[in-house]
């Protein structure tokens, strides 16, 4: 599924800005198509003017409750609710707010979904980089000389530009967890990473657009 909220907060219209010749809603539909790994593309949204999108692209369309689309609205719950309106046993989300993904990052989580068995996952990037939390140091200490950044453990940031689950997850879903214990984080491209949330990401997004790889133009 591809979700899409009329609104957006930091970013107005967020899903209906131009990326070249195409929104950034018909970008990662595009992208989602030629991957060619999905039985069904599916538009979540609670805007129902999206449907005509839906139907010159030839993918299917969701029009989800308006208590799923307002800013209060949680991810665990706009899964779950898709698992209990639709006869599937496995989902994916394709997210908009990662303009950049590759179609080549978007085929290989999937694979590694399935050939793994994984209940659930979501995409991520390793970073070498000296990190902290609360102005500690969660991957060196400051003891015995600075650590080398090629000496560092890598910390982990998700950008949520895949994310997949099993049925099974439904269980967790609804005590309001989007991923089990058991969840796989995927090692995505640098491209997954650049995260579409404000005006200036928007400009930034433009121009990288012209050089970024394997992005179905």
């Amino acid at each position: 599924m591809i979700p899409v909220r009329e609104g957006s907060q930091r970013l107005k219209k967020k899903n209906y800005h131009k990326i070249n010749k195409y929104t950034v809603l018909e970008l990662t539909i595009v992208k989602a198509l030629k991957a060619k790994v999905f039985d069904n593309i599916v538009i979540n949204t609670d805007d129902i003017k999206l449907k005509k999108i839906a139907n010159n692209f030839g993918v299917d369309f969701y029009l989800r409750s308006p208590s799923l689309a307002g800013p209060t609205a949680t991810s665990d719950r706009l899964v779950l609710d898709f698992f209990q309106n639709n006869k599937i046993d496995r989902l994916f989300w394709v997210n908009t707010a990662s303009p950049l993904q590759t179609i080549s990052d978007i085929k290989k989580f999937v694979f590694n979904f399935i050939n793994k068995s994984l209940i659930s996952s979501v995409s991520g990037n390793n970073f070498k980089r000296h990190a902290y939390y609360k102005n500690t140091p969660i991957n060196f200490n400051r003891k015995n000389g600075f650590a080398r950044t090629q000496d560092l453990k890598p910390i982990q940031v998700i950008n949520y530009a895949m994310m997949g689950w099993q049925k099974s997850c439904v269980k967790y879903l609804k005590k309001g967890e989007l991923f089990p214990k058991k969840n796989l984080i995927y090692d995505s491209s640098r491209w997954s990473g650049v995260l579409l949330k404000t005006a200036e990401d928007l400009k930034i997004i433009r121009t990288l657009y012209k050089m970024a790889p394997d992005q179905g133009h």
